[in-house]
């Protein structure tokens, strides 16, 4: 599709690539820049209805004119697509940042979080949420400086049904977890990306990962985020961070993005210490009870001074008696306090770690969750090549969390490899389909080939399964019947024949006969085929048949030649009777044997005879009185 000008006014260069849209550099042909042309699939069936609905929501982002948001040019739509432009962005992105640069120094991954969090206030405060923050929208041009690319695109595509059926927006690794559920997202959603953003930023991981986007996208909704120091060792403050964005409840996050941009702040001037530890105690833990003295506690009353004297020998024992008492007194009272509130204390609950309950079947799965004191919770059934059908793909929480005796297991189950419903391949081209039969990897394939007058050579005719049939294409075969054109026909060598019989039969079996020249020949009579191209073989029906047609022999000079002659009349008659003069001449245009002219006389009589003669070709002619031969002479042509 490059080197195509898109709304008489950008020239799509090249192609960079596309998530909800397809991404082209451009040049804008009237301004002479570049620019970054995004093109959305329209959707056919609302058209007027979408793109009012889709440029509404994009016309608000052009409003945004902030350092860190990449700017909106300008929005438009054709018949197939939304187009939205904007500035060109020359250099990375953050995820190929963080992949080159890993680990990252922490005050650097402050600075980058504050310009991330300065654009996504602004839009906020304009009251434009994002909905697909993550590195790939975060742009860094060769100066540092940062970008978020893509404001509005998520809302605008869900306002307008451009996403599949039940597909939630926004990528799936930085999902929020109302999002995942299928509920509105507000400004929480984006504080919840950006918060598992933090975590890839500071370990270079992803919190969350699984085979299956569904699997990812339970995990954001079910399991808590993984301890952060298990990948790398981080300061409490930025933990804490990180936990308080990734809250699963909306109402327990920053409640605006202008309080994380605070708390990195005070963090990064030293302000504020993080004391306490990352990990924060279950809610619903009880806090301890405290336990008050009993009443009737004998109380120590302050004795009177007494007046001092001097010490004698009996009185250190006299001190030793009246201490004791006290001190087993008070022993008394510590044991009986530490009996109390230890009984009156929770107790920890026992705990299990989940083992790996992948490729059990789910009947031996329930059975060990059983056997753990662990309560089987939603079962979630998907197609898995990898996976028997009835056993366990993953669980959640996954396999190595310590959980409760009680807590509750989600399990993902197999349902095996999916059916593939048989598509219509009859009507196209094998060559165009060839790749997709082959990826669906059938037992076999077999191509068939048959001539037809109707379909086109080379596309498919028809096929051994039906459409919409559900198959295991690596249990079946598959025949394709395509076609081979139309069937030549074998022509035969008409040289010799007469132009109009060779042309009624050539015509008759669907060609084209041209006769495109005329000679003379010495050996093929006139009107006979001298030659044709091609000469023989089998050729496709209204193939052309070319044809060149006799004139006969090529006539000759012509020279003629008139001769005197006399005739005598017999002398020896008495009765004066007429004589029968017959006269033969062997010329171009006369046969010796055929008369040339015949009269009578009754004197001698003078006579001319006209021989027309070809060149190297001799004459003759001869004269009969009476039956009687009296001249013939050879006429010799030179």
């Amino acid at each position: 599709m490059t080197e195509k000008i898109i709304a008489d006014r950008y020239l799509l260069k090249k192609y960079l690539g596309g998530g909800m849209s397809s991404v082209y550099l451009a040049e804008d042909i009237i301004l002479d820049r570049e620019v970054v042309v995004k093109l959305i699939k329209a959707d056919p069936y609302n058209k007027e209805k979408t793109v009012e609905r889709f440029q509404r929501e994009v016309q608000n982002v052009t409003k945004l004119s902030h350092p860190n948001i990449v700017t909106v040019l300008d929005v438009d739509d054709s018949d197939e697509y939304n187009i939205l432009v904007t500035e060109y962005v020359d250099g990375s992105n953050l995820k190929e940042y963080i992949n080159k640069n890993n680990p990252i120094d922490f005050e650097k991954i402050i600075e980058l979080s504050i310009s991330v969090l300065s654009g996504i206030e602004h839009a906020h405060n304009r009251g434009i949420v994002h909905r697909d923050i993550k590195p790939q929208n975060i742009l860094i041009d060769k100066k540092g400086n940062i970008k978020i690319a893509d404001f509005g695109i998520a809302k605008a595509l869900s306002e307008t049904r451009l996403t599949e059926t039940n597909q939630v927006m926004g990528s799936v690794q930085y999902i929020s977890p109302e999002q995942a559920k299928g509920k509105s997202a507000d400004e929480r959603a984006d504080i919840y990306s950006f918060g598992i953003m933090l975590f890839e930023l500071i370990t270079g991981e992803l919190p969350f990962q699984a085979e299956t986007q569904v699997s990812v996208a339970l995990q954001h909704i079910q399991d808590d985020i993984p301890n952060i120091n298990d990948y790398r060792e981080t300061p409490v403050g930025l933990e804490n961070i990180v936990l308080k964005c990734t809250e699963k409840e909306p109402e327990n996050r920053y409640s605006n993005v202008r309080e994380v941009i605070q708390v990195l702040l005070n963090y990064r001037n030293e302000t504020i210490h993080y004391l306490q530890k990352g990990r924060k105690e279950p809610e619903n833990r009880p806090a301890p009870i405290p336990v008050p003295l009993k009443e009737d506690t004998p109380k120590v009353e302050a004795k009177e001074k007494e007046p001092v004297v001097a010490p004698v020998q009996e009185e250190p024992e006299k001190k030793k008696k009246r201490i004791w008492p006290w001190v087993l007194f008070l022993l008394f009272v510590l044991v009986s306090l530490a009996a109390v509130i230890y009984l009156l204390w929770p107790k920890e609950p026992n705990t299990v770690e989940l083992v790996d309950l992948s490729e059990m079947s789910q009947a031996d799965a329930e059975a060990r969750l059983t056997e753990m004191n662990l309560v089987l919770g939603e079962v979630t059934e998907e197609y898995n090549d990898d996976f028997a059908s009835g056993n366990v793909i993953a669980s959640a929480p996954k396999k190595g969390a310590v959980l409760e005796e009680g807590s509750t297991v989600d399990l993902i189950v197999s349902k095996g490899p999916e059916p593939y419903t048989m598509g219509d391949f009859v009507g196209s081209k094998l060559e165009s389909v060839q790749s997709d039969i082959d990826a669906l990897k059938f037992d076999k394939v077999d191509i068939q080939t048959e001539y037809s007058n109707d379909v086109p050579a080379g596309e498919i005719m028809k096929q051994s399964i039906r459409s919409g049939v559900s198959i295991f294409p690596e249990n079946e075969t598959l025949t394709l019947t395509v076609s081979d054109g139309v069937e030549p026909v074998e022509i035969s060598n008409y040289v010799g024949w007469q132009l109009t019989d060779a042309r009624n039969e050539l015509e008759s079996l669907g060609f084209k006969v041209n006769v495109i020249n005329e000679i003379y020949d010495e050996e093929i009579e006139s009107g006979a085929i001298v030659s044709q191209d091609p000469s023989y073989g089998s050729f496709l029906p209204g193939s052309p048949i070319n044809l060149i047609v006799s004139k006969g022999k090529e006539p000759k000079e012509i020279t003629q030649y008139q001769l005197n002659i006399e005739i005598p009349y017999s002398s020896s008659k008495k009765d004066k009777k007429p004589s029968k003069v017959k006269i033969y001449i062997d010329d171009k245009d006369h046969d010796y044997d055929e008369i040339l002219e015949e009269f009578e006389i009754t004197e001698d009589r003078k006579h001319t005879i006209t021989l027309a003669l070809e060149e190297g070709e001799d004459g003759k002619y001869k004269v009969e009185v009476d039956g009687e031969k009296i001249i013939e002479e050879v006429v010799e042509n030179e």
